[in-house]
């Protein structure tokens, strides 16, 4: 278990070491202690090694130490959406739960489908507790007409493309993939097709007869899996595969890799958990995007994470305000607030190893990003500082140790964890001491007071 020495936390811009704690690379692990100054990693020595002798000390013994993860799905509300999240709150979850970057989703209101969005983001995340990389949408306004203007976002360093929702016009698509190539970008799209129900609120089958609710039928997703695959086998694009949920898409995945297509896709954390049968109860906070499917479909997802069919586990962290949650299970807004559970989930699962998760987590969406710089990077010395500590044995419930997200849409508040982020540090900055999170002045704190309950 980590513990923070008796020696007073560092200040911003102070060094400090992270010792005793076992490394976890690609290239294997071993027993370090890592010094960080100047917002990078200064040395990385041998146990006990007597570099300072008055730094300070953050004790990691019994603890992994890997780069920092990156979420390649985070909602962060704003603008349009503050009364549930902001871009602060959710970089402090982010930070809270292991996160030294989140892939920002552009669905907001207005969506960010232009440089005066983008320059707006950028300025609400300067100061955050972690690092937020920009997304853009496909097509401007999200209104699936026309392309954004996406040379000009490229050429302003957004390099991941999204219209969040399903992407109906194929021939668009084909475009999309088309001009994404030469800039180096990655085009997302979530596999559902709108005549198949893409948007119902519980999968088709036996749960959803039960509950009296339309489905969605896993159909929905192959389908438009099959058709964006067969796209970007024609244009050559990177085509990135948003939240899979059935076990035909694993399949499709599987097939499109084996055939050298540049292809990646994604799944939630919550989706490896919950199967349809959890949402039977019409409790919706168990109303998700996508619905949650079947144990076979599920056992599908769990295999594609661990043989790397499947390259990120995502967050899909997704505020929804308390009045769109209070309503109606098939009217009520899908859903989960989930950056500060997301690697307790992934790293706990029985039957994901260490170095998948951190895989799915962390080196793989850092490659997909090219962000490499901000998290998932090597643990040497002059690489930037941004660290997660994990105890992987300490369980704590979020009723008892509270939240610093303002959305309250998650199933999990006193669901127990078995593993914690114990310390997160984001380009030098010690952002999470002691499974809580430091104001800038160095003392552990709640990003604000009022926020965590």
């Amino acid at each position: 278990m980590l513990e923070v020495s008796e020696t007073p936390l560092p200040t911003a811009g102070e060094p400090f070491v992270l010792a005793g704690g076992e490394i976890v690379e690609r290239a294997g692990r071993r027993r370090a202690d890592i010094t960080v100054a100047d917002g990078h990693i200064a040395a990385v020595d041998p146990p006990g090694t007597d570099r300072h002798g008055s730094v300070h000390v953050v004790d990691a013994t019994g603890c992994v130490v890997a780069s920092g993860l990156i979420d390649l799905f985070a909602r962060l509300g704003e603008p349009g959406n503050e009364e549930a999240e902001t871009v602060a709150t959710g970089a402090a979850a982010a930070a809270l739960g292991g996160f030294t970057a989140v892939l920002a989703q552009p669905d907001t209101d207005p969506p960010l489908d232009r440089l005066g969005q983008l320059a707006e983001l950028r300025r609400n995340a300067a100061a955050g507790c972690c690092a937020v990389i920009a997304a853009a949408t496909i097509t401007a306004d999200r209104a699936g007409l026309r392309l954004s203007p996406m040379a000009e976002l490229a050429d302003a360093g957004v390099r991941w493309f999204t219209d969040v929702c399903p992407l109906a016009d194929i021939g668009l698509l084909r475009r999309a993939l088309q001009y994404a190539g030469p800039l180096g970008a990655t085009v997302s799209v979530r596999p559902a097709t709108a005549h198949l129900h893409g948007t119902a609120a519980v999968a088709e089958g036996a749960v959803s007869a039960r509950m009296g609710l339309a489905g969605e039928p896993a159909a929905s997703e192959e389908l438009a899996a099959a058709a964006a695959i067969g796209v970007a086998r024609l244009t050559g694009g990177r085509l990135h595969l948003d939240r899979i949920s059935a076990a035909r898409t694993v399949e499709l995945v599987r097939a499109a890799k084996a055939e050298g297509l540049d292809i990646s896709a994604s799944v939630t954390a919550e989706h490896l958990l919950f199967v349809d049968a959890d949402a039977d109860g019409y409790d919706t906070l168990m109303r998700a995007e996508p619905p949650y499917r079947t144990s076979d479909d599920q056992e599908a997802l769990i295999a594609g994470v661990s043989d790397r069919t499947i390259d990120a586990v995502v967050s899909g962290h997704s505020p929804v305000p308390p009045q769109a949650k209070d309503l109606p299970f098939d009217e009520a807004l899908p859903g989960v607030a989930a950056l500060e559970t997301c690697a307790a989930i992934v790293f706990g699962h029985p039957r994901i190893s260490l170095e998948t998760a951190l895989d799915a987590l962390a080196w793989r969406p850092a490659e997909l990003t090219g962000a490499t710089h901000l998290g998932g990077g090597a643990i040497e010395s002059g690489q930037p500082a941004n660290l997660a500590v994990l105890d992987l044995d300490r369980p704590w419930t979020l009723a008892e140790r509270g939240s610093v997200s303002m959305a309250r849409n998650t199933p999990h508040r006193d669901h127990q964890m078995d593993v914690m982020v114990t310390a997160t540090v984001v380009a030098g900055r010690l952002v999470v001491a002691g499974g809580a999170l430091r104001s800038p002045a160095g003392t552990v704190a709640a990003l604000a007071a009022g926020t965590t309950r």
